[in-house]
């Protein structure tokens, strides 16, 4: 038997045919045209071992008679009978003498079915691949839907943030009462740990609203209204901000410094030592023409009143 295929072998490989050639005509897979010349049947799919066969003799040119016989004769199912193939193998094991018998009875002709005639017409592994392939398609165009609605979603609820300088923080603080800014309704008075060196005390003139920020750390946001005072207790320093100039008369360690400006006037920056003013800035809350925040700084060993009679064009302080 194995001489019956390795001959269907030398017969192919003389007409200079590869079992890829086949393979591709056939649409069998090369692992089965492999078996097939092995004489490895059994590693054929059930029922299809003839059908593949049939296929493989068709395309080396010997699906003759006389093949046939020769296979049915090593297989023990007799010689081809009106060149019909069975379409499942049920290689006989025993009983030879029943089927001996059965051999006078004709053949039932048997159609394939539609999946058996796909079988021939498809290769199983690019029926695998395909199935993979689309799988892998479907996949992507779920994922690339969900990405999308995403990014729509984003995009038509990005918030807009609108940026504003400092100044117009301070001004619109000084225009509202917020419900998170406090307004104070008595006299207040805060201290350090332990003595400070920095003694601040505001009295209000007018409605204002300040920003106090004590030792670089603590700091807090309020409404003053015109009347009331706040002592403020530091050990290193204390700075302001003011909705108005004008709108606070401020004392530093016992020294009177008055007001810092005029109504139109807000104070971005008021930095207060044990030495006197370290810092001041404040802008003209109303000029349009007025881009950039100016500064003036007041030495740190100068503990005189600070001079705000010379705010002129653009808020500084000359």
């Amino acid at each position: 038997m194995k001489e019956f295929f390795e001959n269907l072998k030398k017969i192919r490989e003389k007409k200079n045919l590869s079992l890829e050639d086949i393979s591709g005509r056939s649409h069998l897979s090369l692992k089965y045209l492999e078996d097939i010349e092995n004489g490895k049947l059994e590693e054929l799919p059930q029922g299809y071992d003839r059908i593949f066969f049939k296929r493989y003799l068709k395309e080396i040119g010997e699906d003759k008679e006389d093949v046939w016989r020769d296979f049915n004769l090593f297989f023990g199912t007799g010689p081809l009978e009106n060149e019909k193939v069975p379409y499942s193998s049920d290689i006989p094991v025993e009983n030879k003498m029943e089927e001996a018998d059965r051999e006078d009875d004709p053949p039932k002709e048997e159609k394939p079915s539609l999946l058996q005639e796909l079988t021939l017409r498809w290769n199983l592994d690019k029926l695998h691949k395909y199935f993979w392939i689309a799988l892998t398609a479907v996949v992507l165009g779920i994922v690339g839907f969900f990405a999308y609605r995403q990014f729509i979603f984003v995009k038509n609820n990005q918030l807009t943030v609108k940026e504003i300088t400092i100044s117009d923080l301070i001004e619109e603080m000084q225009r509202q009462d917020s419900l998170a800014t406090p307004k104070m309704s008595q006299n207040t008075s805060v201290t350090a740990g332990n003595k400070g060196v920095v003694n601040v005390q505001l009295r209000a003139l007018q409605r204002t609203w300040i920003r106090e920020i004590r030792d670089k750390e603590d700091t807090t946001d309020y409404i003053m209204p015109p009347g009331l005072t706040r002592k403020i207790d530091a050990q290193q320093s204390v700075q302001l901000m003011l909705g108005r100039a004008d709108g606070v008369d401020i004392n530093l360690n016992g020294q009177d410094l008055g007001t810092m400006g005029s109504a139109d006037e807000i104070v971005l920056k008021l930095t207060l030592t044990g030495d006197g003013v370290a810092e001041k800035r404040i802008k003209k809350s109303s000029k349009p023409t007025v881009t950039n925040d100016t500064t003036t700084v007041t030495s740190a060993h100068n503990s005189a009143p600070a001079d705000t009679s010379g705010v002129h064009e653009g808020g500084q302080i000359l």
